[in-house]
């Protein structure tokens, strides 16, 4: 049984996996028209530095909520967090382009693992009289960070170091270890025996790869047939993972659970959300810096206008 400090310390570790891994998802988003000119290199190109870091978070998040069950939570946060913290150094010093979108590949996987622990740490080494309390943490650091990430992502590049939006991670990171680190020398979590799917895990990666490259390759012109070849194989990988996972009892994807209407219900209704965080958080930067040609740091001011307006009527639809 964990006593109040160590409860507090859970709370700081979840609170800061999840406020980090939801913090850059967007905080980029602001700075992707100065690093076209910065870098001289394309939209699509830049594209790749917010694209790499999603669809790495999507392809390993399953895998690290096994590996947390097989090794423990605690541990698996640990490692996100290091894999996370190295990342933002290495995407802060970095020369090229093509550097930040391997090192946002990397950042995104550190990310996984944090969202994976994040609400399984509160759930399993909080008591339960105080779980509430602190799941109520977890999910302001949900609607927080990518929220406040474009207007911070403004903000940073406005003072003058575009470097400034991943080096920011590590004193957050700093925290998160040191905190781990007392909890693991004195917490003992259960672990179970689970069977890891590499064969499910494999083509999950190659149909969410395929169909979030494809899709981002359909925006140019000449190399459409190259995307479409990329959502073809995206389709047939899905195809072939749905009649091999079914038949599973450890598979990654549980085909079964998928089946109900209900999970295809949340599922459309996760992918609404995206288009709309995609719309309200993503385009505006773009047209404020490219079509009216406004600074970054008053972009990132008038971004901060949407997550503003949501929480005033919020408050008039409560009341």
């Amino acid at each position: 049984m964990l006593n109040r400090s160590q409860e507090r310390l859970v709370v700081i570790v979840a609170a800061i996996g999840m406020f980090l891994s939801t913090l850059d998802t967007g905080i980029i988003n602001v700075a992707l028209p100065f690093f076209r000119s910065y870098f001289h290199t394309s939209p699509n190109t830049v594209a790749l530095t917010v694209i790499g870091y999603t669809t790495s978070l999507a392809i390993f998040i399953m895998l690290f909520g096994i590996l947390s069950d097989q090794k423990g939570k605690l541990k698996i946060a640990l490692w996100g967090m290091i894999i996370f913290m190295g990342a933002s150094l290495l995407c802060g010093v970095s020369t090229q382009i093509l550097e930040i979108i391997v090192f946002r590949i990397v950042q995104g996987i550190g990310a996984a693992a944090l969202q994976a622990t994040s609400a399984s740490l509160i759930t399993t080494l909080i008591r339960p009289q105080n779980q509430n309390k602190a799941i109520g943490t977890i999910g302001i650091m949900i609607g927080l960070g990518p929220v406040l990430g474009p207007s911070l992502g403004g903000l940073l590049l406005s003072l003058g170091s575009w470097r400034l939006i991943f080096l920011i991670n590590i004193p957050f990171t700093l925290i998160g270890i040191i905190c781990e680190g007392l909890l693991l020398r004195n917490v003992s979590e259960q672990l179970y025996e689970k069977k890891i799917d590499y064969q499910g895990f494999t083509l999950n990666a190659l149909m969410i790869s395929g169909l979030l490259i494809g899709l981002n390759q359909l925006e140019k012109n000449s190399m459409r047939n190259l995307g479409l070849m990329f959502i073809g194989a995206a389709v047939v990988i899905a195809f072939i993972l749905y009649n091999i996972e079914k038949r599973k009892n450890d598979a990654i994807i549980d085909i079964k659970i998928l089946k109900t209407s209900k999970t295809l219900i949340l599922l459309i209704q996760t992918m609404l959300f995206g288009f709309a965080s995609a719309v309200i958080f993503l385009l505006p930067p773009f047209f404020f810096e490219n079509i009216l040609h406004v600074s970054t740091g008053m972009t990132g001011l008038l971004v901060l206008g949407a997550p503003v307006g949501i929480a005033i009527f919020q408050k008039l639809l409560v009341i």
